[in-house]
Order: structure tokens, then sequence, then C-alpha cells
């Protein structure tokens, strides 16, 4: 997936499409990275009550968290996704074909909370290297609306 995306970015918080593949099944997975826009210290209290407001577990949870349908869910529309948290809309990304179709395919898809503005741009590999790097994230699975 292209890591470019344009996104809508409230309060230095951005979010994007990329698409993974899960360990057991080898199929994609839909993947939601929420991540600040820049390094100002502020965000990061901001990314800390998103994470809550999701229920978001650690990334080194022994299973990943269901969050809730009241506390959030996906939307995909005309190229647009939509990560709706309570009845507000939180972010808006792009996503490709083949992004809609893992998330059609399962149902869900996997919301990942980094602390490093360097995952707006980053590719797969750099996605999954900052994943095992033992750095900050949360991890959780949000399911379409």
């Amino acid at each position: 997936m292209s890591p470019d995306l344009r996104v809508l970015a409230p309060h230095g918080i951005a979010g994007r499409t990329a698409l993974g593949y899960h360990p057991r099944d080898g199929r994609p997975v839909a993947c939601w990275v929420v991540h600040p826009v820049s390094g100002d210290p502020s965000t990061a209290a901001r990314l800390d009550r998103f994470t809550a407001a999701l229920g978001l577990g650690p990334l080194t949870g022994d299973r990943l968290t269901e969050v809730s349908g009241y506390r959030a869910s996906l939307t995909a529309a005309g190229g647009w996704a939509t990560l709706w948290v309570g009845d507000e809309t939180e972010l808006v990304a792009e996503h490709d074909d083949a992004w809609l179709a893992a998330l059609l395919d399962r149902g869900w898809a996997m919301v990942v909370v980094g602390y490093a503005a360097e995952l707006g741009r980053a590719d797969n590999a750099a996605l999954m290297a900052y994943l095992t790097s033992g750095s900050d994230a949360h991890v959780g699975v949000v399911r379409v609306a």
C-alpha cells in the first residue's frame, strides 16, 4: 500500500491504511495506523486519550483486544475509510481496493496506535520493524459497522 495517502488529521493525529498479513493463515489484514503528524510532545497525551477511548491493549499483550462496537467501528466507501469513535468521526483516510477487500473479507481491521510521526510515511517493512522493536504502541481489532 502506498505510504503517502492523504489523510484528515485533527489535533495533530493522523490515520492511514496499510495492508498486513495474518501470521497464521497468511491472508491479507486491513490495518489502520494512528500516529502523530509531528514530534510535538503534546500530541502524546492526545494519543493516550485516543487509546483509552478505544480500550486498546498494549502491543506486548497476550492477545489482541477486540474493541466493543459502542466504542469504535469502521466504514469504507468511495475510496475513503472512516474510523468512528463513539458517534463522531475521528479519523478519515484513503484506502485502495486491496485494503477494502481485506476489510470486507475479515469484517475487521487491526488498529495500531504508535507514537512516531514516521509511521505516516513508513512502508510496510518499516511499520513491521516499529511494531517488533519494542516501541510504545497499542493495538486492537475494530469491526466494520
